[in-house]
């Protein structure tokens, strides 16, 4: 299940905490979790920060039902629902009159609904930044040369762990190079290789031919794995035929997926700035202080 907005992490931890017993904040998350039918992948979401989404979430629901008198912090790490908080879980979610319209768990954008929690805010402005640099890589991907193309392919190569070394992969000739534009050796002796077809094209799709050709080439080199990438895309056909291959493996990375792996792995990017993220630190606050 997807993980809630906050909106709805604030209904459902009132409801949790309506029998009105002091509870640690943190023993609510795994009840919270059980009630939206979270699963493990779901908890191990984390925000671009490094903070765990749905317990994030929860600590800024918590924040704003405090703010708004829901529920009280009878002490350290504890929250405990309220005469305000039992009345909007009695109203079934619904607005009533209460001191502040934010406690409102209406649809998100509506007044009265809380802004999203800054974690969020910097999630959507860290995949905006990305989206627009993996466009920005593609677009100069497409200025190269054929040659710097085929050396763009093998360095990423490199970058993403494949090969003992730097010195393991290399672009063959330009002229006659059998169909082969770059190798990467995966161990010193040579014994396993990949062998890399790069094609540098603004629009024109790569079609089936072109990857039968690059077959034909692995067949006569002997080689039973290979990485077909180009700047652009690749036929219906292309994949389909790709994707039947019995003996042999054909990796096929088209322009969109190849900009990607370029700002993961490092190749055509720099970084100008990082930015460290701290969060309260739950577990000190919680574990109390040792008596004197």
């Amino acid at each position: 299940m997807t993980i809630p907005k906050v909106s709805v992490i604030k209904q459902g931890l009132l409801e949790v905490l309506q029998d009105g017993r002091p509870r640690l904040l943190r023993e609510t998350v795994p009840e919270l979790a059980n009630r939206f039918q979270l699963s493990p992948e779901d908890l191990a979401v984390r925000h671009a920060s490094g903070a765990l989404k749905f317990e994030n979430l929860v600590r800024w629901a918590r924040q704003h039902l405090k703010d708004d008198g829901a529920i009280s912090i009878p002490d350290r790490g504890m929250v405990q629902i309220t005469d305000v908080g039992r009345r909007l879980v009695n109203a079934g979610g619904d607005f009533i009159e209460l001191p502040q319209p934010s406690l409102a768990f209406s649809s998100e954008g509506q007044q009265g609904i809380p802004p999203v929690p800054p974690e969020e805010a910097l999630d959507a402005a860290v995949e905006s930044l990305a989206t627009e640099l993996r466009a920005d890589v593609l677009e100069r991907v497409k200025q190269v040369t054929p040659q710097q193309f085929e050396r763009l392919v093998v360095d990423l190569l490199l970058a993403m762990g494949y090969g003992f070394d730097e010195s393991s992969g290399h672009v063959t000739r330009y002229t006659g190079d059998g169909g082969i534009d770059g190798l990467v050796h995966e161990d010193k002796l040579g014994l396993s290789s990949i062998y890399v077809q790069a094609k540098r094209y603004t629009e024109q799709n790569v079609g089936r031919p072109e990857v039968q050709q690059f077959l034909g080439a692995l067949t006569g080199a002997g080689a039973v794995k290979g990485v077909f990438i180009t700047s652009a895309g690749f036929s219906r056909d292309a994949r389909e035929f790709a994707m039947r291959l019995q003996n042999q493996k054909v990796v096929l990375i088209d322009g969109p997926q190849l900009a990607r792996l370029m700002v993961e792995h490092g190749v055509g990017v720099a970084t100008v700035k990082t930015i460290a993220i701290q969060h309260v630190d739950s577990d000190y606050f919680d574990a109390g202080w040792n008596q004197a």
